[in-house]
């Protein structure tokens, strides 16, 4: 429990009065309970902008001088319900115009006047605490231009003192100007100004002139030019100083002359500057400036006289001529194209000489080498030796002139061509050949020939150059010559040869089990090959064509690791198996390839291994001994049921009971007489056949002739009928039996033999 003071001690108050009081303090009090993170601006309350809109009133396009309000609403919610201030900026071309605190929804920028720098995009922004809005940008365009006017300092000067112009646009606003003067319709200045007026100071050539300015308005994506300003008229008065040019002796002149070229001023005793000039050289000077030479051709040209004073530049000019007494002297050598070894010299002239005053044999000429002096013979031989830079001087009347640089090097020829095939010479496939000569002066052309056949040109121009050729071998040659011919400007070529052998790819490719050799076998011919076992099993193979030495390899189909390999000199190859077995049977083929890394394969040989003869002897001796062993059985069987069939015979009663029917069936006019005895009690049937070829006789039980067969069958019969084959030979014939055995029954063929007789069982055979 919370003790208090004494004071409230003495009070006595109620207890659960005060702890309701404390409690409603303490939860009052923000530091006593902190709020959670993000708590304290759900209390502030959520801040909304609405989608701020931008609009020009009157209208986006308005004519210079109206009044134009950008208004800007947009619209600030606060889920407090308390309203706060936000910001409202105006920006005109991306640049900030106007920013306010408000908390109004519509608030306005305002142009009292509206002018051509007021044309813009404008648009607003509102921003409220860290969240902000901006409007769609709006065109706002102004358009007429103020006239502009034109001032001058006076309007009469004399030619070597200027005028002042001002071009004023003074109700123009702004900080982007451009102003334009203008002397009789052609612009004579421009300058850019950031105010509304720009002075300049303006010089003009004797006469009346006509000036007048205009001026142009700088917007973000677009210049605005004003109308003209009106016509002001000015009038320059000229000087009465001018400049002259002299030329003596006179202003054409022989090369060698004295030359002299004087510049002055006249009408003026006041000093002056002048200048004399031309293309290559200038001088200057007060009131006169002279210049003296000993004339050469190239001081011929246009000299130039400029007088200047204040503002007033005077030129004077004239064309000057000098003549070459000789012309500059050229080297020759004859002839033009020297090959080592080749006879040839120099020669050195003027193609032009002024005969008025010199003759030819007044200009000396003297030939250098290398900077020296080189004594040329009337003919010399082109070596090594006279490689370099040579030039030629000319001399007269102390005048001296010199030839340009003339470089000979003797001409190399060319050395015999090196001829290397890269690839294999193979019939059908493209090779590479390259012909390079190590010496030879440049360019140089090579020629390739296969044979008698022409291939190909080429033209080799570098340095360390070669000529490669692509050649398909087409004829089935045993060896093929190419030659190479290189030839340079030179008199003459010089040729390379080499023989290859032409390497034929393998082609039909056979395989078989007969010798090839002796019987040939067509690649597309099917052959099955039948051997017995332990027989030596051999495969050919050969091919048609091919240049050895060929590698013939075997393999089983459907099996790539091969079974045998053999690298031979000739087109022909065996794969031998000593004992052929079983294991040996399936499909066999080959493959042949040669150093034109080609190859084929031939078609698939199937092969049985049958089973040897000697086992085939034993087995069919097995066999007859096994059916001699049935023969012996059977016979033995017939021998004893004749001996029981005869007993039943003659012990047999006069009245046979059902259970004993015997019918007697006979064939071939009664040749074959067969005796079928059946026990009907029983499912299986005793059946005895007799045969005898005495048709006419009478059968008895206890006849015992050669010729007489039985044959007991055991059959499973039913009880009531029942029918046995008996067999003579491959005859079959059937005998019925019938429960009853009542009377006797006959049945007769178309030739009327009897084919058997029913008999009753108290009657005796009937035989016919």
């Amino acid at each position: 429990m919370w003790e208090t003071p004494g004071p409230l001690l003495r009070m006595k108050p109620r207890p659960l009065l005060t702890l309701l009081i404390l409690h409603t303090f303490l939860l009052s009090t923000p530091w006593a309970f902190p709020e959670p993170p993000g708590q304290g601006a759900e209390r502030q309350g959520v801040i909304y902008i609405s989608p701020v809109k931008m609009t020009l009133d009157p209208r986006s396009s308005v004519k210079r001088g109206e009044h134009v309000a950008v208004v800007c609403e947009g619209r600030v919610s606060y889920s407090s319900q308390v309203t706060r201030s936000h910001k409202v900026t105006f920006f005109k071309d991306g640049e900030a115009l106007d920013t306010r605190e408000t908390q109004d929804i519509t608030v306005s920028f305002n142009i009292m006047s509206a002018r051509v720098s007021h044309s813009g995009r404008y648009k607003c922004r509102v921003e409220a605490e860290d969240k902000n809005s901006d409007s769609s940008e709006v065109l706002l365009t102004v358009t007429g231009l103020q006239t502009p006017e034109l001032s001058i300092s006076e309007s009469r000067i004399p030619e070597d003192r200027g005028v002042t112009a001002t071009c004023h646009a003074r109700d123009e606003l702004g900080a982007s100007f451009a102003f334009y003067f203008y002397e009789n319709g052609e612009e004579i200045k421009y300058s850019p100004s950031d105010k509304n007026e720009f002075k300049v100071q303006l010089n003009f050539t004797p006469g009346r002139k006509t000036l007048r300015c205009q001026y142009a308005v700088r917007l973000a994506d677009n210049i605005v030019k004003s109308e003209m300003s009106e016509n002001i008229t000015i009038d320059v008065e000229a000087l009465s100083i001018k400049a002259d040019i002299s030329v003596w002796p006179n202003r054409n002149v022989v090369e060698g002359d004295h030359l002299e070229v004087n510049c002055t001023v006249s009408g003026s005793n006041s000093s002056v500057h002048m200048r004399l000039l031309t293309n290559k050289w200038h001088q200057e000077g007060n009131n006169t400036v002279s210049r003296g030479l000993t004339a050469k051709p190239q001081d011929s040209g246009r000299y130039e006289c400029i007088l200047t004073t204040g503002n007033v530049r005077k030129t004077a000019s004239a064309n000057v001529s000098v003549t070459e007494l000789f012309s500059e002297p050229v080297m020759t050598m004859n002839p033009p194209l020297v090959f080592e070894g080749m006879q040839f010299n120099f020669s050195c002239s003027s193609k032009t000489i002024m005969t008025s005053r010199i003759s030819h044999g007044d200009v000396m000429y003297t030939i250098s080498k290398d900077g020296r002096s080189f004594k040329a013979d009337s003919m010399m031989t082109a070596a090594k030796s006279f490689d370099g830079n040579y030039s030629c001087l000319a001399e007269a009347r102390g005048i001296s002139k010199s030839s340009r640089d003339f470089i000979f090097k003797a001409k190399e020829l060319v050395s015999t061509p090196k001829l290397e095939v890269l690839d294999k010479v193979v019939l059908g496939k493209t090779l590479r050949i390259r012909c390079r000569s190590e010496r030879g002066s440049l360019p140089i052309r090579y020629t390739l020939k296969h044979g008698q056949q022409w291939v190909a040109s080429e033209t080799v121009s570098q340095p360390v150059g070669y000529a490669v050729f692509n050649v398909t071998i087409k004829d089935e040659v045993d060896n093929l010559e190419f030659s190479c011919h290189a030839q340079n400007d030179g008199p003459q070529g010089e040729n390379s040869k080499q023989s290859h052998r032409v390497i034929v790819p393998p082609r039909k490719v056979t395989i078989s089990l007969r010798d090839t050799r002796v019987v040939h076998i067509e690649s597309h011919e099917i052959e099955e090959g039948n051997i017995e076992e332990g027989d030596t099993l051999k495969i050919y193979c050969s091919v048609q064509k091919g240049s050895p030495p060929i590698t013939f390899s075997w393999y089983r189909y459907q099996q790539k690791q091969v079974l045998y390999t053999k690298k031979v000199d000739n087109k022909f190859g065996v794969y031998i198996v000593e004992r052929a077995g079983k294991e040996h049977e399936g499909g066999y083929y080959c493959n042949a390839t040669n150093q034109s890394d080609m190859g084929e394969e031939s078609r698939i040989l199937i092969i049985q291994v049958k089973m040897a003869s000697w086992k085939k002897g034993l087995i069919a001796v097995l066999c007859l001994l096994v059916l001699a062993g049935i023969i012996g059985v059977v016979w033995y069987k017939v021998k004893r049921g004749q001996r029981r069939m005869a007993t039943d015979l003659s012990v047999k009663p006069s009245s046979a009971t059902p259970d004993d029917c015997v019918t007697v069936s006979l064939r071939n006019n009664a040749d074959d007489v067969y005796y079928s005895k059946v026990d009907t009690d029983v499912a299986e049937s005793n059946i005895w056949c007799k045969s005898s070829s005495d048709s006419g006789s009478e059968l008895s039980a206890e006849e015992d002739s050669s010729d007489v067969e039985y044959t007991e069958v055991m059959h499973p019969q039913p009880a009531n009928t029942a029918q046995a084959p008996c067999r003579k030979g491959t005859e079959t014939v059937y005998s019925e039996l019938q429960n009853s055995c009542q009377g006797a029954e006959c049945s007769i063929d178309d030739e009327g033999a009897v084919e058997y007789i029913h008999l009753n069982h108290d009657e005796a055979p009937i035989m016919q």
